[in-house]
């Protein structure tokens, strides 16, 4: 009996070893779908920065004076005053 504790022992470290090289697989497995993932949220804040570029675009455009002034002449048939007209009322 005394001599089989070697053996216990080596089977013991080779599975410790085994329980290492596991955990090791699945922390670089874990590693990889982080870089992964991280890649896919700089993908999505690259959309996001661009749609939030043409919404800004967008809202000047539609807020600018130039468009409210032509809208007014058109739609609402407001015109420019061009010269000053003085009404004088008689006493």
């Amino acid at each position: 009996m005394t001599t089989a504790w070697p053996s216990y022992l080596l089977l013991f470290l080779v599975f410790v070893l085994f329980c290492i090289g596991l955990d090791t697989v699945k922390v670089r497995w874990q590693i990889a779908q982080e870089f992964e993932n991280q890649e896919y949220l700089k993908v999505s804040q690259n959309k996001l920065t661009e749609i939030n570029i043409q919404l800004k675009t967008e809202h000047h455009h539609l807020n600018s004076p130039a468009r409210i002034e032509r809208h007014a002449k058109e739609a609402l048939g407001m015109v420019e005053v061009v010269q000053n007209i003085y009404v004088t009322y008689e006493k």
